[in-house]
């Protein structure tokens, strides 16, 4: 199997699929290198199952080549931002038939699936294994402290609300918050409450040290740092519909939401969101995502 698409996503699956005794390769993108495409040409026509997380949908992009080469059963995951260029080359009328029709898309938050639908392009909702914490929950820090998410990337920032991210500090000058991956010389200057600590290889010590996660995107896909919270038994805001996350959008929405929360901490109150534990362990957990990508996977074969 050869998997193609983003770096994060593609090499967690390739372990994980190596675990079940997969053939599985990861290859990342080779930019401009006429060699680098030429060996992915080469390992994608060899496969017997070529695997893309996140994909183009437009004619003439890498993916519509690959497919015009290829035979074998193709798989495309769409996780989010994928399928919001997808819908807006499918308004300018640029979409490949080849790739629209011809792979198995899955999706991996079901809103995506429904995206997808408005343009033709079938799909299911199929989860990615994401490596949650099982173990029991720590218990919730004594200092409330939020974790609020913002990329470094342009492109990314897009769909992101920094109005909102970025004046939620002001509106809690008492509480701490952390923010990552942005470093703060790309951000506008800071309030003194908040910590922006920049990329951070494995969030767990970071998830002991706060009580909430603030995700808020115009679009996404299933985000695993939302599950990664939820199973450590953190409170999540979300933009999104996710059992166990509390859903809120705009600063107005947000700021009351986060204020309740910190209230009920204040009043000693607060305990650990077990009902967000309960439900992203019976999505997630036991490796059940796993199992189920394996099945589906040997089913094309």
């Amino acid at each position: 199997m050869l998997i193609l698409g983003l770096p994060y996503f593609g090499e967690l699956l390739t372990k994980d699929l190596r675990s079940l005794g997969w053939d599985a390769q990861f290859l990342p993108h080779p930019g401009r290198s006429a060699m680098g495409w030429a060996r992915v040409a080469k390992a994608a026509l060899r496969a017997d199952v070529l695997y893309l997380i996140g994909s183009r949908i437009d004619r003439k992009a890498p993916q519509d080549r690959l497919l015009h080469l290829r035979r074998g059963p193709t798989v495309i995951h769409w996780v989010g931002t994928d399928a919001q260029i997808a819908v807006e080359e499918h308004r300018r009328g640029n979409v490949s038939e080849r790739v629209a029709e011809r792979p198995v898309h899955w999706c991996d938050a079901p809103w995506l699936v429904e995206e997808l639908r408005t343009i033709g392009v079938v799909s299911e909702y199929v989860s990615l294994p994401i490596p949650i914490e099982a173990a029991q929950a720590p218990p919730l820090p004594e200092q409330f402290r939020v974790l609020l998410y913002y990329p470094v990337d342009a492109f990314d920032r897009e769909v992101f609300d920094a109005k909102t991210i970025l004046r939620l500090p002001e509106a809690f000058p008492e509480i701490p918050f952390i923010l990552i991956p942005s470093p703060p010389e790309t951000l506008p200057p800071l309030p003194p409450n908040v910590d922006a600590r920049g990329w951070i290889d494995g969030l767990d010590e970071v998830y002991r040290e706060i009580t909430v996660v603030v995700r808020l995107t115009s679009h996404d896909g299933q985000s695993f740092m939302v599950a990664e919270a939820l199973s450590r038994g953190r409170y999540v805001i979300w933009t999104h519909p996710m059992p166990g996350c509390i859903q809120a959008e705009g600063f107005e929405e947000v700021e009351r939401t986060l204020r309740e929360l910190v209230g009920q901490h204040q009043a000693g109150e607060l305990k650990p969101n077990q009902a967000g534990r309960q439900a992203v362990l019976e999505r997630f957990g036991n490796g059940k995502p796993l199992r189920e990508l394996d099945e589906r996977l040997r089913a094309l074969l």
